[in-house]
């Protein structure tokens, strides 16, 4: 309904007054029904038949486990890079081979790089030999040969006819973060919709008939079907198709009358209703080429609600249309399969992004047929196509925003929207495409970091900003942000957040923002030092505990590493005030040295969940005050509330180790939480004499066995001196680094 009807235009008049809102009606000439209601016919009418067998699209069985690779991935450096001009390949791979064991799998050249896998008995053996090759001089890379799991897809049985579409926007990866909240409502301001359709019939709530004044807001011409199943056909319940927002409800506002007449009128009783009524998004796939200033008022008035209002751009390219170029509401362009500007899509009429509208599998009703699904309409057999189905992507993604970020405004959703929309077709911006092509998960992961970025920012932000001289919380950016397994999520993943120092992650995005535990971090030293990776609030996977340094620099020989506090867990604590001496090895040796009396550290108080002390300077440190941005100001609060937020309970008693950090061998203090190692470098300067370990990026490299990138050992960078703990220091001169939400991958294990 938004634009046209192929091939032909209708002229829709006036048909009388509206109730609603005492709103006059008047007619307007050329309305057009943006879409295309073009849907063809399956292969006859009995298209009941031509069923996907359910079997073929199941919710995707989890990868094998990290802990369960035996094999690594080998990148050598270029032939001509070998250390002996008169070394072959062959010669190089078999000196692997001896250096590290394993048995050669498969041999490659990818990209000129010669790639070889190395299979192993078990993934003990494997991970010892990542560390060995890793030092050999002609590896370039070495990486467990992780295996990639699959997105999230339900099962419904039509899911393959229309996963061209959604896979374009990126649907499937979004609903790895979520499919919808129940409690959030679209309203579909349409046609009507057909209340008996199996995939919409418990998604819809009660609704309204502007036309007749009555409550009969099944659908009289098959649009508004074709848009609610977009939205909101129900997910993962064996049959038909899906929608983007597939766990939202849709509100029905008949605004059609049943010869098919459209009047303006209408649509705005219908918009004030629906606000009325409690819509959180309206989807208005209509318009026509006539500016009116009472509809442009209902919109208005709508966003000043809180509700966002989604409109379709039109289906003709030379011509503007309304309600979708009022600049409250967000314009919305079609694309064909390609990612290029449909022929029919307007070039005149302001739009924000694009998203498929050519040929649209959804579900549909047509008077003699009934309910169905297909690409083609059944009324006039002509594809289902046209701005007005485009619309409806981008609504159920904004009703998705609205599920995880339920105050979320209609700008804010505008740019989260556009911000994340895609270059598609020929490069650059395309007429008619706004920013480009819509991405779902894109647009969620955005939403998230926003959640991530507050608990971020009043810590952090005063560090990056260079208006406080102290060791970084967090980091200076996100270096990884992905979905991991985790079983109490929706879908059994959630989205994370990989720091420099931490993994922040948002197991439930449902739930209330401003819990104090929306986002949490996760107890990755535990896990590091124990040995069992954390899949699920009660589940845990084993492997050999981390080979990764705590402190001192990256390849530094002497640093304990995480294993070797493996055993400590269970060391009674010293008395209240003690002072603390006994020292640690990379091997896990306790000893004891009174030379470290000069430094002054004692044992602080003890912690009864866990049995053990917290030592003197870092309990000061865990309790101290400064510097935070508040409302876009600095005031001085405490850094940690409560103080365990950021590292957990403690889970050992503090050790001395020696480490070499810049090259220079010191005396380190470290002690490890469940979510932190934190360790105190004496020979710092004040204010980074205590620091947190890099443990988020340390867990990376455990859990996936490739490199963490720059920062990943302790060594200073951006040209402050090297630290014990800290390798993001005070950012002076450097900018900062920018995560990009296209570089998350579904990782498998």
């Amino acid at each position: 309904m938004s634009g046209r009807w192929w091939p032909q235009r209708q002229q829709l008049h006036s048909t009388g007054t509206s109730s609603g809102k005492g709103v006059r009606r008047s007619s307007l000439t050329a309305v057009t029904l943006l879409t295309t209601l073009i849907i063809t016919l399956l292969s006859s009418p009995a298209f009941a038949a031509a069923r996907v067998d359910a079997s073929t699209v199941r919710r995707l069985e989890p990868g094998p486990t990290a802990a369960s690779v035996t094999q690594i991935v080998v990148s050598l450096r270029s032939v001509s890079a070998f250390r002996a001009v008169d070394m072959t390949r062959e010669d190089v791979e078999q000196s692997i081979v001896h250096w590290a064991g394993g048995a050669v799998r498969e041999r490659r050249t990818l990209a000129g790089t010669p790639v070889m896998v190395l299979g192993y008995p078990s993934a003990a053996d494997a991970s010892a030999a990542l560390v060995t090759l890793r030092q050999h001089p002609d590896v370039l890379h070495a990486e467990l040969n992780a295996a990639r799991t699959l997105n999230w897809v339900p099962d419904d049985q039509r899911f393959p006819d229309q996963a061209d579409w959604l896979e374009q926007i990126a649907a499937p990866s979004g609903w790895d973060i979520t499919s919808g909240a129940e409690q959030v409502v679209v309203a579909v301001v349409d046609s009507g919709i057909s209340p008996t359709h199996p995939d919409l019939a418990g998604r819809l709530l009660p609704g309204v008939n502007i036309t007749d004044d009555g409550g009969d807001t099944g659908d009289v011409v098959g649009h508004g079907t074709h848009v609610a199943g977009i939205i909101a056909a129900e997910g993962n319940n064996a049959i038909g198709t899906v929608g983007v927002a597939m766990d939202v409800r849709i509100m029905p506002v008949r605004v059609v009358a049943a010869d098919g007449q459209l009047n303006v009128s209408d649509v705005i009783a219908g918009i004030y209703w629906a606000v009325d009524n409690g819509a959180d998004v309206i989807n208005l796939s209509f318009g026509s080429e006539q500016y009116v200033q009472a509809e442009h008022d209902a919109v208005r008035f709508a966003v000043a609600q809180g509700v966002i209002v989604v409109a379709a751009a039109g289906n003709v390219a030379d011509e503007i249309s309304w309600p979708a170029s009022y600049d409250e509401a967000i314009s919305v362009g079609a694309l064909d399969a390609a990612g290029m500007p449909s022929a029919f899509s307007s070039q005149v009429s302001r739009v924000d992004l694009a998203a498929p509208g050519e040929r649209i599998f959804t579900t549909g009703w047509e008077s003699f047929y009934g309910d169905y699904w297909s690409d083609i309409d059944f009324r006039d057999l002509q594809d289902i196509s046209g701005t007005s189905f485009s619309a409806a992507m981008v609504s159920g993604t904004a009703a998705l925003v609205r599920s995880v970020w339920p105050g979320a405004s209609q700008e804010l959703v505008r740019s989260l929207l556009v911000g994340t929309a895609q270059d598609s077709g020929d490069p650059g911006p395309q007429p008619g495409a706004g920013a480009g092509l819509l991405q779902v998960d894109g647009v969620l992961r955005e939403a998230l970091r926003h959640a991530i970025n507050a608990t971020w920012l009043p810590s952090d932000a005063p560090v990056q900003q260079g208006n406080v001289a102290r060791s970084w919380l967090w980091g200076a950016s996100a270096v990884h942000v992905m979905t991991e397994r985790y079983d109490e999520s929706a879908h059994g993943v959630r989205l994370v957040f990989y720091y420099d120092k931490s993994r922040m992650e948002i197991t439930d995005p449902l739930a209330p923002r401003d819990d104090g535990w929306y986002v949490t971090n996760g107890l990755l030293a535990r896990e590091m030092i124990s040995g069992q990776q954390q899949v699920g609030d009660a589940r845990f996977e084993p492997r050999p505990a981390a080979q990764v340094n705590v402190a001192g620099d990256l390849d530094d020989p002497l640093a304990v590493v995480y294993a070797s506090f493996t055993k400590l867990l269970d060391t009674p604590p010293d008395l209240a005030g003690d002072p603390v001496l006994t020292t640690l090895d990379r091997a896990g040796r306790v000893n004891a040295s009174k030379h470290l009396l000069e430094f002054g550290v004692t044992a602080g108080p003890i912690i009864p969940e866990t049995g053990h002390r917290v030592a003197s300077v870092f309990w000061t440190y865990l309790n101290s005050s400064g510097a935070l941005l508040k409302n876009d100001a600095l005031a001085e609060g405490p850094l940690f509330d409560p103080w365990f937020y950021a590292t957990g309970l403690p889970i050992t008693e503090p050790y001395w180790t020696r480490a070499t950090v810049g090259g220079v061998i010191q005396d380190v203090l470290v002690q490890c939480f469940e979510r932190r190692c934190l360790t105190y470098t004496p020979s710092n300067a004040a204010g980074w004499q205590v620091e947190m370990g890099n443990v988020g990026l340390h867990y990376y490299t455990w859990r996936y066995g490739t490199g963490a990138g720059a920062g990943a050992g302790a060594g200073g960078t951006d040209g402050a001196p090297a630290t014990a703990g800290d390798s993001t220091r005070h950012p002076a001169g450097a900018s900062a680094r920018r995560y990009s939400y296209r570089q998350a991958w579904m990782f498998g294990y």
